[in-house]
């Protein structure tokens, strides 16, 4: 029998999970809508964003021992600059290769950005400043709250989800993105800065998806290594939705969290579970359902359907 009350309250946890996880699945589709790339480092990434809060504010990693909201402002920043300097100094030389070269570029960044997190802070579990870890809710109704990492991500998500919509749509930079994700070629040849649009696009995704990480590590208490593997779980969602849609991405992830929270809950055998499919069975409904949709609809809900014309 379904509790009405407890299945709301796993619904909202859902929900809340999703919009984390929708903030660096953005940060995925805004980079594949633009360049066609697919970034298999995003985990790494999210973890650049929840370790660099750690690094800035813990004196015993590297001794800055920086007040938690100057550390977050420097993990943003950290994003921006890693951005720039990572189509600027690498990426760019791809461009015009075979894209199994760039994503087998993002790939060795992914180590090289995981085997450097663990040199600076250790393997081990690290809890964040107390200043980031709220002890506040939103009281919904049936009795469901919403905790703050939660409520900060539902938050974010809307705002970076509406942004690039806006962006997009009505200012001249996000139409000369639109351009040249449509045809990078006819693009240059109006005179597109196809460089530009690049570092433009590279820099706006992983300040993005710094913040996700930042928040699914204060959801967590801290940062720890488990959460480069949500980019797994965030290719679901943006294959869901559409690779190169910023609000399919969105609704991709609102769905993965809500079928990772109830597939926990209600599927791996514990005192209210439907069904025993054994621990851990949660984290993997989201990849059972990514074979579903590459299967039943490889483009997504909102992806662009490609024809190529022999």
């Amino acid at each position: 029998m379904v509790d009405i009350a407890t299945l709301f309250d796993i619904t909202v946890s859902g929900v809340g999970l999703g919009a984390l996880y929708a903030l660096v699945a953005m940060g995925f589709s805004l980079i594949y809508k633009v360049t066609g790339v697919l970034n298999f480092a995003q985990g790494q990434l999210a973890l650049v964003g929840a370790y660099g809060v750690v690094i800035f504010s813990a004196p015993t990693v590297i001794g800055l021992g920086l007040p938690a909201w100057v550390a977050v402002l420097l993990t943003i920043v950290l994003g921006v600059v890693l951005g720039y300097l990572l189509e600027r100094v690498v990426l760019r030389q791809f461009i015009g290769e075979p894209i199994l070269s760039v994503i087998i570029v993002t790939l060795a960044l992914g180590g090289i950005f995981s085997g450097l997190l663990r040199f600076l802070a250790g393997p081990n579990f690290i809890g964040y400043p107390a200043a980031l870890r709220p002890d506040w809710s939103v009281s919904l109704p049936l009795g469901a709250e919403m905790s703050a990492a939660f409520a900060l991500g539902v938050l974010l998500s809307l705002v970076v989800v509406v942004a690039l919509m806006v962006f997009f749509r009505y200012t001249v930079s996000g139409s000369i993105l639109r351009a040249s994700a449509s045809d990078q070629q006819a693009a240059m040849v109006l005179g597109v800065s196809i460089e530009r649009t690049i570092v433009v696009a590279w820099t706006i995704s992983i300040a993005i998806t710094a913040v996700g990480g930042m928040l699914l590590a204060m959801a967590a208490g801290g940062a720890g290594f488990t959460i480069e593997t949500v980019g797994i779980i965030i290719f679901a969602a943006v294959v869901f939705g559409g690779l190169d849609s910023v609000p399919g991405a969105f609704i991709g992830s609102i769905v993965v969290g809500l079928l990772q929270e109830l597939g926990t809950f209600y599927l791996e055998g514990g005192e209210s579970g439907l069904v025993n499919f054994g621990p851990g069975f949660g984290e993997i409904l989201p990849l059972i359902f990514l074979l579903f949709v590459i299967v039943v609809a490889p483009y997504g809900l909102f992806g662009t359907e490609r024809i190529e014309r022999l």
